[in-house]
C-alpha cells in the first residue's frame, strides 16, 4: 500500500496550457528567480534537462493525506476510524500541522521567529491557514499517536518584510504509518519549509485546477482495483507564474525572496520524536531536540541559501554529440518526460527519433544522472545558472536514500544529523564514511557561475553530527577532539575554502565556505587530540588533562608519574605543573580521586594516560 502523488514534471505535462491567464490584484511577478519558469516551447526535437530546487527542495508535500485500502483500492479517509483506515491492513498519514491554541496543545507549530541581519528578532504571528482546508484533511487520534491533518499556514512577521509583503508561508509535515496495529512503531519523517509570500488572484478554472489546483481521480490499476492520485501544487510555465498553494476562491501564494541576511527559526511540539537524518537547504544550521514529559520539541534555526537552478533547453540537432548521446541511450523506446500530450504513447516513442520527439530530464538532485548530466550540459548553457532562487527548507531522508548510510549512523535513534548545501546536486543521503581516510566525505555539483555568466558561484556546505555518532564513527569524546575540513576537486587538488569546526549542546557542527565547482568532495575528519606546548614553557596538568578530554573535578586528589620513556622530555612539580624539557612525545600517567562526599564516601580512582607533544 502506498500513497500515490504524481510528480510535478508529470502535472506540468498533463496541465500545459490549461490554465488562463491570471489577472487580480496586481500583475504577477515574472522577474523573481523564485518566479523562475523554464522556457520550454514543446517544440518536436526539443531535449529540456533541469534541476529547480523550486520543486525538490522548496515544495515538500504540503498537503495533508490519510490513506487506507480495501479489496477495490486505495481510499482517504477522513478520520482514523474510517472503516477503511479502522482495518487490519492499516493506513498511512501526512499530516501539514497547524499552529499551537488552547484546544491544540501537541502535534503543532509552537512558534516562528525571524531575525534580520542586523540582529533585530520579530516574533511570528499566526494569520489564517491557506487554503481554510484542504479536501483531504483528517482527524487523526490522539490515543494512537496520529497527527491531525490540515493546510499549511501564513504568519506574519511585521519587523521582517520581504520585497511583497511580511507574509511568510509555514509548512511542518509529520509522515508515517500504522502497521500491525501499531501507528507509533513505524518510523517518523519530519519535514518544515517557510517562504516569503504574497497572496495572489487567478483565473484559475475551479473544474480544472481551482480547489487549491489538485483535484483528485481514480484511475485503474490492475486487478480491476482502483487507486486516488491528486495534485500537490501548481505551476503555469505559460503564464509565468508559480504557486506554492491554492485557497477556495482561486486565490493563491507566491514564493518570493527571502530578506538578506536573515535567520529564521521555526518550533513544534510533537507527540512522537521524527527519526533519521535530515537534509536541508539551509544556511549554518542549528538544531535543538529534546523529550520531556512525553512531548518532543523540535526547533531548527537557519538562514535561507539559494541554489542554482540548472537548465539546458536545445534542438536535438543542435546539441554536443555527448548530450545527444546521453538522451538516445537514456531515452530510446521509453519515455522520459514530456510536455506534449501527444508523445506519451508508447507506439510514438517506438517509431519516431529524437528528432520527433520532446523530451524533459528532470533526475533527482541526489541521483548519479544529475552529476553527469550537469557535466555534459555546462559547455552548451555557458557554465552557468539559469536562475538562482532562495530556500529555506529541512526534510527527513527517505528509506531509499539511507540505503547506503554509514551503520553508524543508519542504527542510530532519532535525528542523527543534517546535511545542508547550496549546490545544484549533491551525494544521495549522509555523507558517506570512508574507512581508509577516516572521514565523512560528501559531493556536490553545480555550473561555475551565477546566472549573470560573470560571478562565480561560492559553494557552502553545513555538516551538524550528533555527538553520540560522531564517537561511534571516530571513538572521539565530545570535548577532546581536532577537526580537519577540506575541499578537493575531481582531480583530488584541495580547493580554497574557508571551513570551521565547533561543539554545542550535543552536536558537532563542521562548514565549508567559498570553494568552486564543478563537482567537489567536502570531507570531514574528527581525531583525538591531545595537550601541545613549546620547548621551555610550561602547562598545567588540570588544562593538558582536559586537552586529552580527561575533566579532573573540583577537589579532587591527583597523582602525576612521568612515563620512563618521556623522562628526558618533561618533568612534574607539586603534582601541579608540567615543563617541556626536550623536543618530543611526553606521557603522563595521571590518577584522579574524587573529593568525598556524604553520597560517595568512598570515591574510585580513575587512571589515565594524558599525551603532550612538545615543539
Amino acid at each position: 500500500m502506498g500513497i500515490k502523488k504524481l510528480s510535478l514534471v508529470a502535472a506540468i505535462a498533463l496541465v500545459a496550457c490549461m490554465l488562463p491567464m491570471a489577472h487580480g490584484a496586481g500583475a504577477a511577478p515574472s522577474t523573481e528567480d523564485e518566479q523562475y519558469a523554464a522556457p520550454i516551447t514543446q517544440d518536436r526535437g526539443e531535449m529540456v534537462f533541469q534541476i529547480d530546487p523550486n520543486f525538490a527542495d522548496a515544495f515538500h508535500d504540503n498537503i495533508s493525506v490519510l490513506e487506507g485500502e480495501d479489496a477495490t483500492g486505495e481510499k482517504f479517509c477522513s478520520s482514523t476510524s474510517d472503516p477503511v483506515c479502522a482495518t487490519a491492513r492499516g493506513y498511512r498519514f501526512s499530516a501539514v500541522l497547524g499552529p499551537c491554541t488552547d484546544a491544540v496543545k501537541i502535534d503543532c507549530i509552537e512558534s516562528i521567529t525571524g531575525t534580520s541581519a542586523n540582529g533585530t528578532a520579530t516574533t511570528g504571528v499566526f494569520k489564517q491557514q491557506f487554503p481554510l482546508r484542504g479536501i483531504t484533511d483528517y482527524t487523526g487520534s490522539p490515543s494512537e499517536g496520529v497527527p491531525s491533518g490540515g493546510t499549511p499556514s501564513l504568519w506574519t512577521l511585521a519587523g521582517l518584510p520581504h520585497g511583497y509583503g511580511n507574509d511568510y508561508e509555514v509548512a511542518v509535515q509529520i509522515s508515517g504509518s500504522k502497521v500491525d496495529g501499531d501507528a507509533l512503531k513505524s518510523p517518523r519523517s519530519f519535514s518544515a519549509v517557510i517562504t516569503p509570500v504574497s497572496v495572489f488572484q487567478t483565473d484559475c478554472d475551479p473544474q480544472n485546477d481551482g480547489a487549491q489546483c489538485r483535484d483528485k481521480w481514480v484511475a485503474d490499476v490492475n486487478g480491476g482495483r482502483t487507486g486516488k492520485n491528486f495534485w500537490s501544487t501548481s505551476h503555469d510555465e505559460s503564464q509565468g507564474y508559480l504557486c506554492r498553494s491554492w485557497s477556495e476562491d482561486q486565490k493563491c501564494t507566491l514564493q518570493h525572496a527571502f530578506p538578506v541576511g536573515a535567520r529564521f527559526a521555526v518550533k513544534v511540539r510533537l507527540s512522537t520524536s521524527p527519526s533519521g537524518w535530515l537534509h536541508g537547504r539551509l544556511q549554518d544550521p542549528v538544531a535543538s531536540i529534546f523529550r520531556a514529559n512525553k512531548v518532543t520539541t523540535v526547533t531548527v534555526t537557519a538562514g535561507s541559501i539559494k541554489v542554482p537552478t540548472v537548465t539546458g533547453i536545445g534542438q536535438f540537432a543542435d546539441l554536443p554529440a555527448p548530450v545527444q548521446e546521453s538522451y538516445s541511450k537514456t531515452c530510446f523506446q521509453k519515455r522520459c518526460g514530456t510536455a506534449r500530450g501527444d508523445d506519451a504513447t508508447p507506439e510514438f516513442i517506438a517509431n519516431n527519433p529524437m528528432t520527433q520527439r520532446q523530451v524533459i530530464q528532470s533526475p533527482s538532485a541526489f541521483s548519479p544522472e544529475a552529476f553527469e548530466q550537469i557535466k555534459l550540459w555546462s559547455e552548451y548553457v555557458k557554465d552557468k545558472a539559469a536562475a538562482m532562487p532562495s530556500i529555506w527548507s529541512v526534510r527527513t531522508l527517505s528509506d531509499d536514500e539511507m540505503q547506503n548510510a554509514p551503520e553508524c549512523i543508519k542504527k542510530g535513534v532519532g535525528v542523527t544529523g543534517i546535511v545542508s548545501t547550496n549546490a545544484s546536486a549533491y551525494s544521495e543521503g549522509p555523507p558517506s564514511f570512508n574507512k581508509a581516510t577516516s572521514t565523512l566525505n560528501y559531493k556536490v555539483a553545480a555550473m561555475h557561475y551565477e546566472k549573470d555568466g560573470v560571478t562565480p558561484f561560492n559553494g557552502q556546505y553545513s555538516l551538524v553530527l550528533r555527538s553520540d555518532i560522531a564517537e561511534c564513527l571516530y571513538g572521539v569524546e565530545d570535548f577532546a577532539v581536532d577537526s580537519t575540513v577540506s575541499v578537493s576537486g575531481e582531480d583530488g587538488v584541495a580547493k580554497t575554502a574557508s571551513t570551521s569546526f565547533g561543539f554545542t549542546d550535543g552536536w558537532f557542527t563542521f562548514s565549508a565556505k567559498g570553494f568552486g565547482h564543478s563537482a567537489p568532495t567536502i570531507k570531514v575528519k574528527l581525531t583525538k587530540s591531545y595537550a601541545k606546548i613549546s620547548k621551555g614553557r610550561s602547562i598545567s596538568v588540570a588544562k593538558a588533562a582536559l586537552k586529552n578530554g580527561i575533566k579532573i573535578p573540583s577537589g579532587a586528589t591527583v597523582r602525576v608519574v612521568v612515563s620512563s620513556s618521556s623522562k628526558k622530555k618533561c618533568s612534574v612539580s607539586g603534582q601541579r605543573t608540567v615543563s617541556a624539557k626536550a623536543k618530543g612525545t611526553c606521557l603522563l600517567s595521571i590518577s584522579v580521586t574524587p573529593k568525598k562526599t556524604k553520597a560517595v564516601p568512598r570515591p574510585k580512582t580513575k587512571r589515565s594516560t594524558v599525551k603532550i607533544v612538545i615543539s
